[in-house]
């Protein structure tokens, strides 16, 4: 076929040539348009170093006056308690270990039987005896003994008189306190929930492994969640939550990994949200949605806290000398990460915010909104 031949035309209204005050109009109500009604950005999470001090090398009095809140810390076989304006309070050295809490600690030999308790400031509360090892809950409040053989544990009162005792069928593998209740894990693969007064709550059997094994616990502040992980071919993460006739799993999620020790986790001030070891990095689970989240990090976990007021997660493991540190909202946006050498390393919380300790330095960082 011929292609037909002919004329077009174009409309009157494109070929005429619009007014350069038209296309001026148009760029002034567009400049004004994102003055008066701007879209809303929001505020930007920035990690902000506050002070950095050196743990003193002082080992036994107190560096400032007691009454002042004060934060623990322990780096390595240092231990102590900072102020929030980077005063140290009291700094210590591990005879062997230290059982630390927020108000009070224990500085034991390894094959001592009398053991002491001091305050934040170093002072003398009360001395106690027993065969084991002490063991204080987060507050401070209570004083355990553990068993040499870890085949049961003790409550004291502040004198050293037994407030109970009890013998578990298997050894001990994990333990976590949180105000009024214990939890347990046993080598037998049984978790217990116990009492104030020593009683049990509940024994939840741990199945569905090749060995069934009880390698980490955490109990929520609040009491309302339970974490445990379970098993060896394969290991389990299964979460427990409170109801009103007591605890029903949650959920219970298929591990990656094929640990053979203890696993550390915990959950966050307001127990929203559990951390966890893991092969590739550590873990976040939101018991909310139900979800496991894996953070890349390289190496073993070497700690975890939860600054900024509980907005945001720092993470840290080690990979030979070195440390990887990420500081995250638990949805996963990242605010800052960096990697440094380290030999020590610790993360906590001080006055809602991250306190840093490495290599004898304790940083404060503070998490803003700008």
């Amino acid at each position: 076929m011929r292609p037909v031949e002919g004329t077009s035309r174009v409309a009157s209204s494109v070929r005429k040539k619009r007014p350069a005050r038209v296309l001026f109009a148009a760029l002034l109500f567009i400049v004004f348009y994102f003055l008066l009604f701007p879209y809303p950005l929001g505020r930007e999470l920035i990690a902000r170093p506050r002070w950095a001090v050196a743990i003193p090398a002082s080992a036994s009095s107190p560096l400032s006056e007691p009454g002042r809140p004060s934060w623990q810390f322990q780096l390595g076989s240092r231990f102590g308690y900072v102020h929030g304006d980077g005063s140290v309070q009291y700094a210590g050295t591990a005879l062997y270990r230290v059982a630390l809490s927020a108000t009070a600690f224990v500085n034991y030999t390894r094959l001592g039987t009398d053991w002491i308790l001091q305050d934040s400031s170093g002072q003398r509360l009360t001395s106690f005896s027993g065969s084991g090892y002490p063991l204080l809950d987060p507050e401070g409040s209570r004083i355990f003994n553990v068993k040499t053989d870890l085949s049961g544990i003790i409550e004291l009162d502040k004198s050293g008189g037994t407030l109970w005792e009890r013998d578990f069928p298997g050894l001990m593998t994990t333990l976590s306190l949180q105000g009024d209740s214990l939890v347990v894990g046993l080598l037998n693969g049984s978790l217990l929930l116990i009492n104030r007064l020593g009683s049990p709550l509940l024994e939840y059997p741990a199945r569905g492994s090749r060995v069934p094994v009880i390698l980490g616990s955490a109990l929520a502040p609040d009491g309302s969640l339970i974490a445990l992980v379970s098993g060896i071919g394969p290991q389990y993460l299964t979460v427990l939550r409170r109801q009103s006739s007591g605890y029903a799993p949650l959920a219970t999620l298929g591990l990656p990994s094929d640990y053979r020790r203890e696993v550390r986790m915990g959950f966050s001030p307001d127990s929203r949200y559990l951390f966890i070891e893991g092969r590739a990095g550590p873990g976040l689970f939101d018991p909310a949605a139900q979800t496991l989240r894996w953070v890349g990090l390289r190496g073993r976990l070497a700690g975890a806290a939860f600054p900024g007021h509980g907005m945001l997660v720092a993470l840290a493991s080690r990979d030979g000398g070195r440390v990887q540190l990420a500081i995250e909202p638990p949805s996963g946006v990242a605010v800052y990460r960096e990697e440094f050498p380290a030999h020590e390393l610790y993360l906590g919380n001080i006055d809602g915010q991250l306190l840093l300790g490495w290599d004898g330095q304790l940083l404060r960082i503070d998490i803003e909104a700008v």
